[in-house]
């Protein structure tokens, strides 16, 4: 009996298992099917979304109309951007022509063995005045002189040259201005200073831009910058006997200002050691105009120059006077990573103010005249005079008017 009950009882619990185990495999077939159905519906709300059917096409719809609408206005943004930062130009016209001309101009440059380079510009109205009126750099000389002698004095392979701005207009009908190749610069020189004791500021600034040129262009010449008040009266192939410098200037025996700023030099393969001189001497007159709040005045180059040598005026005066080349090693920049060298030579011999006569020329084997001031028309002195023969200008008994 005992083992009756037993049995009974083992037959209800293995009945209760099997009904348990069928339960459980109906629900999870269920809930295979409902995650199955629901991905397939997913799949295709997917599908009419794309398709732009029913289901969310209208919620779509709206979105890409909301989209389309942002596109247009980040592209009206974009369009107004651009032309803030990038203004029509107003001169292509002439941009292009004067690309195309400074392409012919660059291609002779690079055919130069030496260029002979002068600063020169007009204020806007040109450069008349009422009397009495100051004007400094407003006493025209006869540049054609400065680029004639030039080429004449020195080798076959001198270039002559002017520095300007894309608006100065140049009288190229005079003696060998046909020759003279014009380095045009845009949005660098401010003609409104032309006139004023900022002039240098803006002579330097155009010097700072084609010793650049000269640089990025591959150029192989000596570069020789001077005043258009010059006269060459001799070979200048001594500056560049020897190139293990960065850039030249010329210094005198004066306690204000020892450094001159008519005749600066510039070797080949120097440019960009010259550069860095000029960037570095440029960027103290700026700050130093900065920090004083006061225009650049006449002589400021100078001043500037031998504050960009970091050498006291008394110490280059005492160089001036002891007649000897010195070649002196500057820091350029704040960081004193940059080193250059810079050359002082006395300007007896090629930075002379005419005196005396042309004897006195041959004896100190003078090389360069300098009219200064109101001396300018003496220039014609010593140019007619080697219209025959460049030696006759050592015959002159006197060198001005």
């Amino acid at each position: 009996m005992v083992v009756l009950n037993n049995a009974l009882v083992l037959t209800a619990v293995m009945i209760a298992i099997v009904v348990w185990m069928l339960f459980s495999s109906s629900s999870s077939s269920s809930s295979s099917l409902s995650l199955s159905s629901s991905s397939s519906s997913a799949f295709a709300s997917n599908n009419n979304d794309e398709d732009g059917g029913d289901g969310y096409a209208p919620h779509t719809n709206t979105m890409k109309e909301e989209e389309k609408e942002r596109r247009t206005r980040t592209n009206t943004v974009s369009s107004q951007s651009h032309h803030q930062q990038h203004p029509p130009r107003e001169k292509d016209t002439f941009d292009a022509h004067h690309h195309a001309q400074f392409k012919s101009i660059n291609e002779e440059a690079k055919k130069c063995s030496l260029i002979v380079a002068s600063f020169y510009a007009t204020k806007p109205g040109g450069f008349d005045r009422k009397k009495g009126e100051r004007c400094n750099g407003c006493h025209e000389p006869p540049m054609f002189i400065t680029m004639e002698s030039a080429r004449m004095t020195n080798g076959p392979g001198t270039c002559v040259a002017l520095i300007t701005d894309e608006e100065t207009e140049i009288d190229m009908s005079k003696p060998g201005m046909d020759k003279v190749q014009l380095h045009r610069f845009e949005g660098i020189l401010d003609r409104t200073k032309i006139g004023t004791g900022a002039l240098m500021l803006e002579r330097m600034k155009l010097y700072n831009a084609f010793i650049k040129r000269a640089r990025d262009n591959d150029w192989n010449a000596d570069l020789l910058m001077v005043d258009t008040d010059i006269v060459f009266v001799g070979d200048v192939s001594d500056l560049f006997q020897t190139r293990n410098f960065d850039y030249g200037v010329t210094i005198r025996d004066n306690k204000a200002y020892p450094v001159q700023g008519g005749v600066q030099f510039v070797p080949k393969g120097k440019y960009v050691g010259a550069a860095k001189f000029s960037d570095h001497t440029l960027d103290l007159w700026k700050s130093d105009l900065e920090k004083s709040g006061k225009e650049a005045g006449f002589t400021g180059d100078q001043a500037a120059y031998q504050r960009g040598l970091n050498v006291p005026a008394s110490k280059v005066q005492s160089l001036a006077k002891g007649k000897k080349v010195i070649d002196l090693p500057v820091v350029c920049g704040s960081s004193g990573a940059e080193v250059v060298t810079v050359r002082m030579i006395p300007g007896d011999q090629y930075n002379f103010v005419p005196s005396g006569n042309g004897q006195g020329l041959k004896k100190k084997d003078i090389r360069i005249l300098h009219y200064k001031g109101g001396k300018k028309e003496g220039m014609y002195v010593p140019y007619k005079a080697m219209q025959k023969n460049v030696k006759d200008v050592f015959k002159l008994k006197k060198l001005v008017v």
